[in-house]
This record gives C-alpha cells, sequence and structure tokens, in this order.
C-alpha cells in the first residue's frame, strides 16, 4: 500500500508528493532534486489557518491565549509526529546517507516536517478543502483531548494530582527498548517516592513517559 492509499488521497501531479517527501540530506546529494521546505513552509501556514478556523468557530469562549495554546498542542512537533506514525510516514520519506546512519527517517522533528509539507501539497494540487479533508480530522482530535485533559498534558495533571499534598518525588524510567533498531519501541515507568505507578510504550522516549503517566492516572 502507498502512502495515496493511506491516507485517502490521490493526487493529480504526483511530482507534488515526491518533492513533500525529500529531505534536504537527499536532495543534497542529487544534483537539481528539489526538497520539502518550500512544501512545508507553505503547509505550516495552511495548518495553522485549518487549526485556527476550526478552533475559533468551536470553541467561542476561548481567549486568545488560550486559543493559541489549543492550536499549539493540536500541531506541535510531537503531535504530528503522531500523526505521521499512523500512516506509516517514514517508509516513504527521501533522506540522505547521513540521516540513514542516524535513523533519521524515523526522528519526530523530519517525519513532523514531512506532514506539514504533504499538507502544502496537498494544498498546492486541489485547494484548501481537500488540505482540510485531511488533516482536520487530527485536529479536532487532539482538541478534544486537550480539553478532556483539563489543558494539561499528562505528565503536568500527574505531577499535580501527586504533588497535592505537598512534595514527592516523582522519577520515569525507560526500562526496555524493543524491536530493530530502525524502529523502536521505548517503555518507560513512573514512579513515586520509589513505587511503581505506570507503565507505557511509545516511539519516542518522550511519548512513552506520557503514556506511562497517562496509565498512572
Amino acid at each position: 500500500m502507498n502512502l495515496e492509499e493511506k491516507i485517502g488521497y490521490t493526487f493529480q501531479n504526483k511530482n507534488f508528493l515526491e518533492i513533500a517527501l525529500t529531505h534536504t540530506s537527499y536532495a543534497n546529494e542529487i544534483k537539481g532534486k528539489q526538497n520539502n521546505e518550500r512544501s512545508e513552509f507553505l503547509g505550516d501556514a495552511v495548518l495553522e489557518l485549518i487549526s485556527s478556523e476550526y478552533i475559533f468557530k468551536t470553541y467561542p469562549n476561548l481567549s486568545e491565549g488560550e486559543m493559541t495554546k489549543t492550536r499549539a498542542y493540536c500541531v506541535c512537533e510531537d503531535s504530528l509526529a503522531e500523526f505521521a506514525n499512523k500512516y506509516g510516514f517514514s517508509d516513504f520519506l527521501h533522506v540522505g546517507k547521513s540521516e540513514e546512519k542516524i535513523n533519521g527517517v524515523y526522528r519526530n522533528s523530519i517525519i513532523a516536517d514531512s506532514v506539514e509539507a504533504v499538507i502544502g501539497a496537498i494544498f498546492l494540487d486541489s485547494g484548501m478543502e481537500a488540505a482540510k479533508n485531511f488533516i482536520l480530522p487530527h485536529v479536532i482530535k487532539k482538541a478534544e483531548e486537550f480539553f478532556k485533559s483539563g489543558g494539561k498534558d499528562y505528565k503536568t495533571q500527574l505531577q499535580e494530582k501527586l504533588q497535592i499534598h505537598g512534595d514527592v518525588k516523582i522519577e520515569y524510567k525507560i526500562v526496555r527498548e524493543e524491536g530493530p533498531e530502525h524502529n523502536k519501541t521505548f517503555v518507560s515507568e513512573v514512579y513515586c517516592n520509589g513505587k511503581l505507578l505506570g507503565q507505557g510504550k511509545g516511539k519516542s522516549k518522550k511519548e512513552a513517559e506520557m503514556e506511562a503517566a497517562k496509565k498512572a492516572l
């Protein structure tokens, strides 16, 4: 299954997608090859407008600062990396030899940027409505998640709950790494004053810690 089939969008101009999936490190190795930085720039702006419009219309009682905070949660690097992992973007990205050596194709920063580049590519190919259909469901999901958590991530929520009666020692430990080197899953445990409260898995150490905090809550 190719990426178009996975994301449910077929490009009229396949070159837009090819460019969106080409990291700078790969383009630098091939003379005349375009990288995805310009597509990413455009996609970032399109994503900001889509998410801003949704938050503005859906949550009329939020202040400007609250809307900004909500949008930041929805479109941050970790959020976009989560979206990229859902559709296996790493399997389709072109990176250079230097990035291949350090498994850069799985780095949150690279796959998150590629999501923005694909948003830009879809916008160029079919316009705003198609771009909105692609990414808005994820924005809606993350916004709901944000407000369900009281506008705080799981680690913050856990810290506040545990420290309500005074200071305690909260510690996160990466206890295991699973899978091949190029596609690892991390396992984290969270402890309070030495007592195990929860365990979580994730594609990054941060994601694993968040999941451990969620389980503890």
